[in-house]
């Protein structure tokens, strides 16, 4: 999935045009009903709802974490990527150019975050926070509705005719007793986050996703859009429909493509971020064994890059 800035032409999520009705279910502890479903609370997730929300919808969004904003937030990499002329001619799409000034007028500084790698960093928690009120202030402008939903992932679909009727999703919260949430990685959690019942860890809930019931006319039917805007495409799956990864070849529809013909294994590069920490006495490390097979990779082209003292 290819990332690109944010807001009205962040990242394209996939839109599905989906027809009314969910069968009853006897565990659902509540039925929710809305104009547009999005799955993931990511940069991506985001766009869709701040849109959304403007053009006055009802929109509930869902995230497997706790904060909006992927990358700015729960991803810990807060650091956004800007060319200069960009930047400097402030030619960004709306979206990005609200949260930007929001930003920068919370910290009241150019560089929050005083980071090497972008000149717009900030911490991960205001990032979520920002991004939460800016969402909540464009459903006041539009007279929009939104339904935050985190800690929540979609477990299920209900289709027919090729349509999507509703969606089951599980919410989970820390059960009694248990550590707060993310004291352990997603990695630990999320096989746990996707099972209905309760656990050592967290206690369930199901949500029945479905279309909004606002009837025009008596021959009006329901829609609503369902939006794959996870981080894996996990409603592509659930629906089974076809879909393309790489490079579209170069054409009158992507006449920007870097590429004259279609190449299906050439996505972007992804990152693993860490933490590091300097200490008062060196702490040698084993090389491991693959290590000289993926050196090419890393990209510590330049010694500033590897330069513990400037971090």
């Amino acid at each position: 999935m290819l990332t690109r800035p944010l807001f009205a032409s962040l990242l394209s999520p996939l839109l599905i045009w989906a027809a009314p009705t969910l069968a009853a279910s006897p565990k659902i502890a509540q039925t929710v009903e809305c104009e547009v479903l999005v799955a993931g609370g990511g940069l991506a997730g985001a766009a869709t709802a701040y849109e959304s929300l403007l053009a006055g919808r009802t929109v509930c969004m869902t995230d497997i974490t706790d904060w909006i904003g992927g990358q700015i937030s729960s991803q810990g990499t807060s650091a956004l990527d800007e060319r200069t002329t960009q930047r400097q001619r402030r030619f960004f799409p709306k979206g990005y150019l609200e949260f930007s000034d929001r930003v920068h007028k919370f910290y009241r500084r150019p560089n929050p975050g005083d980071c090497w790698v972008s000149s717009f960093c900030f911490l991960p928690r205001d990032g979520h926070t920002i991004l939460l009120e800016m969402l909540q202030d464009a459903a006041k402008q539009g007279k929009g509705t939104l339904h935050w939903y985190p800690s929540t992932v979609i477990k299920d679909l209900t289709q027919a005719d090729g349509q999507i009727e509703g969606a089951i999703a599980i919410q989970h919260q820390p059960a009694p007793g248990a550590p707060p949430l993310n004291t352990e990685p997603l990695s630990q959690t999320l096989e746990d986050a996707y099972q209905s019942e309760d656990s050592s860890r967290f206690t369930k809930q199901v949500i029945q996703f479905r279309p909004k019931q606002a009837v025009l006319n008596k021959a009006s039917t329901p829609y609503w859009y369902v939006v794959d805007a996870t981080e894996t495409g996990e409603l592509l799956a659930l629906t089974n429909v076809p879909y393309r990864v790489g490079i579209d070849p170069r054409s009158y529809l992507e006449p920007s493509s870097a590429s004259e013909t279609a190449m299906p294994y050439c996505t972007q590069g992804y990152t693993y971020t860490f933490a590091m920490e300097k200490t008062a006495e060196p702490q040698p490390q084993t090389q491991p064994s693959f290590y000289p097979q993926y050196e090419p990779y890393y990209s510590y082209e330049k010694p500033v890059f590897a330069n513990v003292d400037l971090l």
